[in-house]
């Protein structure tokens, strides 16, 4: 059976390079680090690394089983910070999951809100796409999250923030930037920067209402970052359907950005580990995050109205 003394050597084996660098970190011999580690490949079954001329190289099943351990060490970590600052009375701080254009669109934002009234509590933002922040909040590594609408999800709650529409967006000078408003039809024939679909939750909705209106563009680029496809439009390579956050910055970077009459809207939530308690800390996070969503200026009218119920 795997010991938890087996599994530091292990992970520290792998971020020092060297055996003598992880004995340093554990503060043990040289011989003690092999010896652990040699008993935790007997206890897995298979080789963490190859041993040729006096060096370890990891193996290929090494690699994959250390990303599972540090996955849990970053978990434990977060706990020892914690009882560490309970230890030491210093202020509870918040972790929140963030998409990355969020992080630098509304987050500091909300974090000026937020530190008004708690300038001592240190936040983490952990930037991450969507199903990454699914993960980290199913783990219980993060408080919250900020990311878009998801479905139910086993073990997360959600509550609506705000809903915007999408807009076109294209260089300087494109032919199309006269138009007040962008139909799918506009872009066909168009190079576009569109969403790598396998992981994008934004690619059905923009296909569809392309393919609705019989527009095929040419797809020359295919990203899953929003900052990635608006540098794309401001290097001239094409069009993209875009989110309104990062509008502002890209505008002064050669983007003109049109409202686009394909019928999708991108809703936005703030996500927690279901079942939690949550701190006054956190009322006080979600707080600023309301705030700061209810008056986010884009630069122009950005808001969805919202569905009837």
């Amino acid at each position: 059976m795997m010991k938890f003394r087996q599994i530091e050597a292990f992970r520290c084996l792998m971020v020092a390079g060297t055996s003598i660098g992880a004995a340093r970190k554990m503060n043990i011999t040289q011989p003690a680090i092999s010896r652990l580690v040699s008993d935790l490949e007997d206890s897995l079954g298979f080789r963490l690394f190859n041993r040729s001329k006096g060096r370890l190289e990891p193996t290929t099943a090494g690699v994959r089983f250390y990303r599972a351990v540090e996955e849990n060490f970053l978990g434990l970590e977060r706990l020892t910070q914690v009882a560490s600052n309970i230890r030491n009375d210093a202020p509870e701080g918040i972790s929140v999951a963030c998409l990355f254009v969020l992080s630098t669109t509304l987050m500091p934002l909300v974090l000026k809100e937020f530190f008004k009234y708690h300038p001592d509590v240190p936040v983490t933002v952990d930037t991450c796409n969507g199903p990454e922040i699914l993960v980290r909040l199913q783990d219980m590594k993060v408080d919250m999250a900020i990311a878009l609408d998801f479905p139910a999800f086993a073990g997360v709650e959600i509550e609506k923030i705000l809903k915007v529409n999408v807009m076109c967006a294209m260089p300087e000078g494109h032919h199309l930037s006269s138009r007040e408003l962008i139909y799918p039809s506009d872009l066909d024939g168009e190079d576009m920067i569109g969403w790598v679909p396998i992981i994008s939750q934004n690619y059905e909705k923009e296909r569809q209402s392309l393919v609705d209106a019989g527009s095929v563009p040419r797809n020359v680029v295919k990203t899953h970052t929003s900052h990635t496809r608006y540098a794309m439009v401001a290097n001239g390579l094409g069009l993209s359907i875009v989110e309104p956050f990062a509008a502002k910055i890209w505008k002064t970077n050669g983007v003109v950005v049109r409202p686009f009459a394909g019928n999708i809207s991108y809703e936005y939530v703030l996500a927690y580990p279901g079942g939690g308690i949550r701190s006054e800390l956190m009322h006080d996070f979600r707080d600023a995050v309301m705030k700061v969503a209810k008056e986010y200026d884009f630069g122009f009218d950005a808001r969805a109205e919202a569905d009837a119920d």
